[in-house]
């Protein structure tokens, strides 16, 4: 997972400082919910570091039969190509696919969580389709669109948390993305729990430097039976 103590929120909100009535204990709070919003970058990196990339993009949209193996295309890489459409958004992944004399493309959008407003999934749902139908010319494959929720192992969970705006066909599990990529899904989520010590660790130590947090919990724990 992201450490907290790296995390640097992009905007200082005073929300949390008016929840608590303590500016320092609303930035704490604040540097948390930034090193959530970091893990889903986290994972993205994670898995890229991992599977090959395709170096040129555009070259590769070329060949008619694509090398055999695994391929990853990032949403950097989309948006430089000239061949690719990606005025109105891209997706989070591409992965190209040549196994047993069958070709194909994925197009992915990664998620950390699974549950998701109404609004937010129809918007990506609709997105992932406009995509896939400006640059289905350039996709001379078998081409098909997932949802991926990586910590939800339960498909129907996914569906549930994407309020039915997605089909059971277009989910994947953190797991399933993994024996799609064919790298090692315990590996990954191993990797990430590592972060888990540490960021406890350092959550309540900037806790305790708080004084009114460290007067409140001493008073909790003279009056505390277990």
């Amino acid at each position: 997972m992201a450490l907290i103590r790296n995390a640097e929120p992009k905007s200082r909100s005073k929300g949390y400082d008016r929840l608590f009535d303590n500016c320092d204990l609303g930035y704490l709070i604040s540097k948390l919910q930034s090193a959530v919003i970091s893990s889903g970058s986290e994972l993205e990196k994670i898995i890229t570091s991992i599977v090959p990339s395709i170096p040129d993009l555009d070259d590769f949209l070329k060949q008619e039969r694509m090398p055999e193996g695994v391929f990853l295309v990032r949403k950097r890489q989309m948006k430089k190509s000239e061949t690719l459409d990606c005025s109105e958004g891209e997706p989070d992944f591409m992965i190209f696919r040549r196994r047993d004399n069958q070709q194909r493309c994925h197009i992915v959008e990664l998620k950390d969580g699974h549950a998701f407003d109404t609004k937010k999934v129809k918007g990506e749902k609709q997105a992932m389709n406009s995509f896939v139908e400006r640059n289905a010319q350039h996709l001379p494959y078998v081409v098909s669109c997932h949802f991926c929720s990586f910590n939800q192992n339960n498909r129907d969970k996914i569906v549930d948390g994407f309020k039915n705006k997605i089909k059971l066909g277009e989910v994947l599990t953190g797991r399933e993305l993994c024996e799609l990529l064919e790298i090692d899904y315990e590996e990954i989520v191993a990797q990430r729990l590592k972060d888990g010590s540490d960021n406890l660790d350092y959550f309540c130590q900037e806790l305790i430097k708080i004084e009114a947090v460290r007067t409140c919990l001493e008073n909790r724990l003279l009056n505390y039976h277990a």
